[in-house]
Formats: C-alpha cells, sequence, structure tokens
C-alpha cells in the first residue's frame, strides 16, 4: 500500500463513454481527477468507450467561443503523466485512425483496462447510464 502524507494513497481508474461534449463529461472528468491527485491519490489511466472514443480526436475546429475539449484532455494528461487508451474496437468501429488521436493517446484492448482495474481501488465511470 502506498502512502501520501501520512494516509493509504486510492489509485483510480477511470472508464469514459460518452462524447466529450455531452453531458459536461470531459469537463467533469478533468476536475474530479484534479481533485483526486491533490489529494495525494494516483490515477492508471482514462479509457475510452463507445462513443467516448471521440474524446481522443484532435484537430477538431471548434472556432472562437466553443472550448476544445479534447486539447484540454490532451494537456491535462501530458501534464499529469496519465495514459489516455481508446478501445481498439470502438475506434474501428467509428473510422478514427490512431494518426488523428491527440498527443499522448493510444488504441488498445479490454485487456489494458482490465490490467488498469486490478490495479485500481476504485473505477470511476462516466456514462449515459442506461
Amino acid at each position: 500500500m502506498k502512502f501520501f502524507e501520512g494516509r493509504a494513497m486510492t489509485t483510480y481508474t477511470f472508464f469514459i463513454s460518452t462524447e466529450p461534449y455531452k453531458f459536461e463529461v470531459t469537463d467533469s472528468l478533468i476536475e474530479l481527477s484534479k481533485a483526486i491527485l491533490k489529494k495525494g491519490n494516483q490515477i492508471n489511466g482514462f479509457f475510452f468507450f463507445g462513443s467516448g472514443v471521440y474524446n481522443l480526436k484532435g484537430g477538431i475546429s471548434t472556432g472562437a467561443t466553443i472550448r476544445n475539449l479534447p486539447e484540454k484532455l490532451q494537456d491535462f494528461a501530458l501534464e499529469n503523466k496519465i495514459p489516455l487508451s481508446g478501445c481498439s474496437t470502438w475506434v474501428s468501429l467509428t473510422g478514427l485512425k490512431e494518426s488523428e488521436f491527440i498527443e499522448g493517446a493510444t488504441e488498445e484492448g479490454l485487456g489494458d483496462l482490465s490490467n488498469w482495474s486490478v490495479k485500481s481501488d476504485k473505477i470511476i465511470v462516466f456514462g449515459t447510464g442506461g
């Protein structure tokens, strides 16, 4: 068990299955992650599934009035050394190419999510519900 300032550290993995501009998921993901890291906890990674893989698409045109959430996600993940992975099946189904991804993002299978999950104390899911 790892400790930070005398208390046990919690390890998290995030599972995101919603597009970047729907339900404010990407902003919520980043803000919650900031709070988690500020308390000395660890994040194993962000895994994007279903339409959530669109969070990884770089080079989008947002104009002057809309914030570029994939770029915001990229900057946060790089600054905090958090891995970003998109489900390889969903990347293929959506027609995205890894070469279009934001910097630092990769295409991985569910096995990678499984590896992160077994090393996590908590898994947080951002999705539409059902």
